[in-house]
């Protein structure tokens, strides 16, 4: 009987061991959706990184924007007197709130300002993908079919 008692507590350990070992591996990386969306989510941010390290700013806006909320910010609260390079203001108000903002925080610099634009991006990125994983929302096999029949005919329709 002590055996037989032996043998079990050691088949105990054994057990409690292979699931300590198992356990190595984050509940999150067993869920293929989580482990997809956080490769995305990686691949994502190198990419934005080598973007915004390696291709030359085109200047579109910026310039107009940052003069626009200068003359804001200097005292103009009449739309006709903002302009830029691009002409007046055609933004509403919270537009020059928000770029206030952005101009305090980057001095009004592009390099500081595209890697804020990039880590808001990120973050919304990461807000979307989260809502993704969390949803346990499964198209049956018949109802994917229907969808694209659906999608199809409304492609016929628009041509």
């Amino acid at each position: 009987m002590a055996v037989k008692n032996s043998t079990s507590a050691h088949a105990k350990r054994s057990r409690k061991k292979a699931a300590a070992s198992s356990s190595l591996i984050p509940k999150f990386m067993k869920n293929p959706k989580t482990t997809m969306a956080l490769a995305l989510l990686i691949i994502d941010s190198l990419l934005v990184s080598f973007i915004i390290a390696y291709v030359p700013y085109t200047k579109i806006d910026w310039d107009a924007h940052m003069s626009q909320v200068s003359g804001f910010l200097g005292g103009e609260r009449d739309c006709k007197n903002l302009k830029g390079d691009t002409g007046p203001l055609v933004y509403p108000a919270g537009f020059l709130y928000v770029y206030s903002a952005i101009q305090y925080v980057t001095g009004g610099q592009v390099f500081p300002a595209q890697i804020l634009f990039g880590i808001l991006y990120i973050i919304n990125l990461g807000i979307v993908l989260l809502i993704y994983v969390k949803t346990d929302v499964v198209l049956k096999q018949h109802q994917g079919r229907r969808l694209q029949q659906l999608l199809l005919k409304r492609q016929i329709v628009m041509v």
